[in-house]
């Protein structure tokens, strides 16, 4: 399980650094949707943070439970990762 969570968190770091990244972009960028993009981003940090909160809930209740959240928290953060990815390319 230790591997499975410390997975978990890389995961989410990397989401969270580009998440960071396309931030920045955004807001060096000169894009009509701009505003649009931004609000877009900020409901990716907010998904991010919210999940952080629930593994890291999870982790308290210890194993008995963990094996039933496993798979959500893993295609919700695949999720995050596929859309952050598809905002950078959109960025260039």
């Amino acid at each position: 399980m230790t591997d499975y969570i410390e997975h978990l968190g890389q995961k989410l770091n990397e989401i969270d650094h580009e998440i960071v990244r396309a931030k920045a972009r955004f807001e060096n960028c000169e894009m009509a949707d701009k505003v649009k993009a931004l609000a877009e981003l900020s409901q990716l940090r907010v998904r991010h943070d919210d999940l952080a909160k629930r593994i890291e809930a999870a982790k308290d209740k210890g194993a008995d439970q963990w094996s039933a959240l496993r798979t959500g928290f893993q295609e919700e953060a695949d999720g995050l990762k596929d859309t952050i990815e598809k905002w950078l390319t959109k960025l260039g």
